[in-house]
């Protein structure tokens, strides 16, 4: 979870920096990482609920 919040600022930071012209916008790569983050920090918290729900 710390390592989405701290992409998420890196995120902000980068897409703040990018200028309006034409390029690669770095925070694309920062942004995806942070929501690959998120969301296997959500699995990992709830692997046990979801195997008693599956279960029943």
């Amino acid at each position: 979870m710390y390592l989405g919040a701290v992409l998420l600022a890196v995120t902000f930071m980068l897409n703040q920096m990018h200028s309006d012209a034409a390029g690669f916008n770095y925070a694309y790569v920062t942004g995806i990482a942070m929501l690959a983050a998120f969301v296997a920090s959500l699995a990992i918290f709830t692997k046990d609920k979801m195997k008693k729900g599956l279960a029943s």
